[in-house]
């Protein structure tokens, strides 16, 4: 999860929204199950990334295919996108990883369905995590879905 965040703060930093952070968009090299110092991470998949040339959000029009599982409110509802949208993407992401792959929402079958949910200020759910989760770790995964982006936590 580190090195996820860290990637996106690169991106970030050099104005860059990513649009499509997911787990299915990092990928694993040298992973090393005795030492996982060892083992790298990297985020891919820029089909969707937008630039954020002087400006701190990026309005894009409707009709694109959307990742509706791992958008915020303001995206779902404005297609407005930021590193804030990210920061949501990023806190789906580390559910992902906490619950070894499930897909988010997968008890929903229908898109309109999560983006009900989402926007009416559902979340995806720590009961979901088998063994449960660290407090501290749940406590900054939820702190990404902040229904204000201003609220949100940045890389």
């Amino acid at each position: 999860m580190q090195q996820i965040a860290q990637g996106m703060e690169h991106l970030a930093e050099n104005g860059v929204v990513h649009r499509d952070l997911a787990a299915r968009n990092v990928l694993l090299f040298g992973f090393d199950e005795e030492d996982v110092r060892k083992t790298s991470v990297k985020v891919t998949d820029y089909g969707l990334a937008e630039e954020l040339a002087n400006c701190t959000h990026a309005t894009v029009a409707a009709g694109q295919a959307r990742p509706v599982r791992y958008m915020p409110p303001e995206s779902l509802q404005r297609g407005r996108y930021s590193e804030k949208s990210d920061v949501w993407s990023f806190g789906v992401t580390c559910w992902e990883l906490l619950t070894s792959g499930k897909i988010p929402y997968y008890q929903m079958t229908e898109d309109e369905q999560v983006i009900v949910y989402v926007c009416g200020g559902g979340r995806l759910r720590e009961e979901e995590i088998e063994g449960g989760c660290e407090e501290g770790l749940w406590g900054m995964v939820e702190s990404c879905w902040r229904a204000s982006d201003m609220e949100r936590p940045r890389f």
